[in-house]
């Protein structure tokens, strides 16, 4: 883009949203991978949005929108970001009704304002993506992102009734409605849900909510060998107890938590105070016959263990971070696998591994340099998926240096609905306006 052309382009965003809702140029913070902006937009309402995308339309621009920032390492690199198209101003909590359990939200309403919203009626959303505290609940619903609270709460995509969403044309369009009981047909919120920003912009979020809990506590169990731990997993799994989350970490991760540099299983509870003391005796009971212990978190210091792992990479050195998407049953056996194939490239690695869901995560510091070994870190990132594609495993690469992403596609491989994906790209966005490149297969 020539200055000529830029200069034109701010002035007509600047007619549209206000000089002091532009930016340019665009800090090198804003970069995603080695595209920065040419320049950053701050609409504060979906018309704006609109305005701006048919500018961008008319002209070909590239538009990337982005929430909080938290996610901009995950994805193949762009081929061209013109435009950063920021919903920070879009913050607001439309309307709530407590007792409907349902509310609606701008994109760029932050998880913990509307949580803070929700707690005095004893509601929330029951979500804990990485970095929480950040995210927007725009970008929770972009990348269908989710932490261990899986386990027992679903994926955020359960939790939506509704949305409007803004198309790379400027066509504003509505799916669902702000009831949990709705007309039935196609679900056109679950084509949004996850897609990350490559079909349209997602301006507004209606959700159902879930009560409360009464009570929250989290049995803590150490040893120095995975057998015990994977035993008392499969069965609490098995049994009548129902976890919020399962999580099984490595010593790397356990050091963080400050449990000591051992293996340890994590199981929380968030229900009514009789339940989750039920719950925590059968615990106590399972570890017992495996001649093991079992440590009580309880309420706030269980929280704050949750929250912590949901920072993990802020403590400990991460240049890549793989998530492995397998059988529940086969997470042990990912994990295991992930580190024999890592491990001479990261120093420390960690892992952490969800059994009753099947979910992986793999981290650390690269302990390789330049061209050649950053392709053998990527070449051994092929050989896991090859390894697993037959137990129709996954593995998606979140964070990586850019030399690795340019060697392979971060997203996998996606099999039969690749041609549906492409058909769904070509009808939503023809000209390639929003984050052209960044999705699976450069869509």
């Amino acid at each position: 883009m020539t200055p000529s052309e830029l200069g034109a382009i701010e002035r007509e965003l600047t007619s549209l949203v206000g000089e002091a809702n532009i930016l340019s140029p665009a800090p090198e913070t804003y970069a995603i991978d080695d595209r920065r902006p040419s320049v950053i937009v701050f609409p504060a309402t979906p018309e704006e949005i609109a305005a701006i995308l048919r500018l961008a339309s008319a002209r070909r621009l590239a538009v990337v929108p982005v929430g909080s920032g938290r996610r901009l390492s995950l994805g193949n690199p762009p081929e061209r970001v013109d435009i950063l198209l920021s919903t920070r101003r879009m913050n607001r909590i439309l309307e709530y009704e407590p007792a409907d359990l349902t509310a609606s939200v701008e994109a760029g309403c932050q998880l913990e304002t509307f949580q803070q919203a929700a707690r005095p009626h004893r509601q929330w959303l029951p979500f804990d993506p990485p970095e929480a505290e950040r995210a927007t609940l725009g970008g929770i619903v972009a990348a269908n992102d989710f932490g261990p609270l899986r386990q027992g709460y679903g994926r955020p995509r359960d939790y939506i009734i509704g949305m409007e969403v803004v198309q790379a044309d400027g066509t504003r369009i509505r799916a669902g409605g702000r009831v949990v009981k709705n007309v039935t047909g196609y679900d056109l919120n679950k084509l949004f849900v996850g897609s990350f920003g490559t079909l349209g912009i997602i301006v507004r979020v209606n959700f159902k909510l879930r009560p409360y809990p009464e009570a929250e506590a989290t049995a803590v169990l150490l040893s120095t060998t995975w057998e015990p731990l994977e035993s008392i997993a499969r069965q609490i799994l098995g049994s009548e107890l129902l976890p919020a989350a399962v999580l099984l970490v490595t010593e790397e991760a356990c050091s963080v938590l400050r449990h000591g540099r051992q293996k340890a299983l994590l199981v929380r509870f968030l229900e009514t105070a009789p339940a989750v003391a039920y719950q925590m005796d059968r615990v106590r009971d399972l570890a017992h016959s495996s001649s093991g212990e079992v440590g009580e978190l309880a309420e706030d210091m269980s929280r704050s263990l949750w929250e912590t792992i949901g920072r993990l990479h802020r403590y400990l050195p991460t240049d890549l971070l793989v998530r492995m998407s397998v059988l529940p049953a086969q997470a042990m056996e990912a994990l295991r696998a992930g580190e024999r194939l890592l491990s001479e490239h990261l120093a420390p690695i960690y892992a952490l591994a969800q059994p009753g869901t099947g979910i992986v995560h793999i981290g650390g510091k690269l302990t390789v340099e330049g061209a050649d070994g950053l392709s053998r870190v990527a070449q051994a990132l092929v050989h896991l998926r090859t390894v697993w594609a037959p137990h129709s495993g996954q593995v998606l690469v979140e964070q990586a240096p850019l030399e690795i992403k340019r060697n392979l596609d971060v997203w996998g491989d996606v099999g039969s609905s690749l041609p549906l994906m492409r058909a769904l790209k070509s009808t939503f966005d023809p000209q390639r306006i929003l984050s052209p490149g960044r999705f699976v297969a450069g869509l």
